[in-house]
């Protein structure tokens, strides 16, 4: 790839409408601009596809994102400061140091270390693909959950920074999940933290099955770890849990948005005939709010968090395009809502993304090139 880096010429600004006064107290996103731009990286003569860059996990430091190439197996270390490739560290298939089958879940541990969730479980590697320890999770004798498919124990897999506790989202294709269950690795022990406030979520997916396939549309409990503790979420109900990892507790988290519901409403059916019905309950169900993942700007000490409506999926044949109305929220470090804003002109809204200096930064491929499309909140 070519020996550089620049800024595309389109940047685009964003001025968000003001909620009513008496919505929100202290709004601090009252008058906020949002600017967008895109970078891209420079990866020198390296030769890859920037579309097969699927997996992906933040260093701790903030500065550096690894990201897993399938295609030649290998992880990318990329600078999200200095916005180039930094390293590709090549990893084995095979042997004693193999990953088997594909990865599922990547965390970087550290300054050099990795854990990789594959096909037969979770292991340890060093950033030179070095395996340092392989572990035997037998998710039924530790929490009590039987599996009835390869997908059930990734849902939401993660490994706490200090390596002393596994945590998921089990659940059974169809089925609700069980809650969040924490195992101790040492013990090999461990439990389900029920999530009673997250169950709606069942509500809002829709299934078909047919023969030996089947495909799944809808919300999903998920699990990310922040700002060094974990938050449970789903796109239908802004409440969240906490669990800090440390003193092994979970707290619920509510919240009273003046933009847009707090929860989704209604009824839907759970199983349908045919794809066409399930799309056509799908489309319904995005007509209402859906939340996404929190993110943590150092800078600032604050969470951010996107949300959509009236979501429009893309159908190129009758050349409709993905759209949505577009909000954002900031939260102080104790999770209160101190901002909203609806982004205006902003139909789609990044997925994933890390904070650098203050400005949020979701990887892009820039046509044959790696890049980032950055947005830089002024409020």
């Amino acid at each position: 790839m070519r020996n550089y880096f620049f800024l595309l010429s389109w940047v685009a600004f964003f001025s968000c409408s003001n909620p009513p006064e008496e919505q929100i107290q202290a709004n601090v996103l009252e008058n906020l601009k949002v600017t967008v731009d895109s970078l891209v990286i420079d990866s020198g003569e390296e030769i890859f596809v920037p579309n097969g860059l699927f997996q992906q996990s933040i260093a701790p430091d903030g500065n550096r994102l690894f990201a897993f190439y399938e295609n030649d197996f290998e992880f990318f270390e990329f600078s999200i400061e200095d916005l180039k490739l930094i390293k590709r560290h090549p990893f084995q298939m095979e042997g004693p140091d193999g990953i088997d089958g594909w990865v599922m879940y990547m965390q970087v541990m550290g300054p050099d270390k990795i854990m990789i969730l594959d096909q037969k479980g979770p292991n340890l590697f060093n950033i030179e693909g070095k395996k340092i320890k392989q572990y035997d999770l037998d998710m039924e004798k530790a929490i009590g959950f039987k599996t009835e498919g390869p997908f059930s124990i990734p849902n939401g897999f993660h490994m706490s920074p200090d390596k002393s506790k596994f945590l998921s989202l089990p659940m059974n294709f169809g089925k609700p999940v069980e809650g969040l269950a924490v195992i101790e690795i040492e013990s090999e022990t461990g439990k389900i933290l029920k999530l009673p406030a997250l169950d709606m979520t069942y509500d809002y997916q829709v299934i078909w099955q047919r023969e030996n396939s089947a495909s799944f549309f809808g919300d999903a409990v998920s699990l990310q770890l922040v700002n060094d503790q974990f938050i449970a979420f789903t796109g239908s109900t802004a409440d969240i849990y906490t669990y800090d990892y440390h003193t092994d507790s979970l707290k619920l988290v509510s919240f009273s948005h003046s933009l847009v519901e707090n929860r989704k409403e209604g009824e839907f059916p759970h199983e349908v005939d045919s794809r066409e019905r399930q799309m056509e309950v799908v489309n319904q169900i995005r007509k209402q709010v859906t939340f996404y993942k929190f993110y943590w700007d150092p800078t600032r000490k604050m969470y951010f968090r996107f949300a959509t409506k009236n979501t429009v999926m893309p159908v190129p044949q009758e050349g409709i395009k993905r759209s949505a109305d577009a909000y954002i929220f900031a939260y102080d470090e104790d999770f209160n809502l101190i901002g909203e804003s609806y982004l205006d002109n902003l139909e789609n809204i990044p997925y994933q993304g890390y904070f650098q200096q203050g400005d949020f930064y979701s990887y892009s491929p820039m046509g044959d090139e790696a890049g980032f499309i950055r947005y830089s909140f002024d409020f």
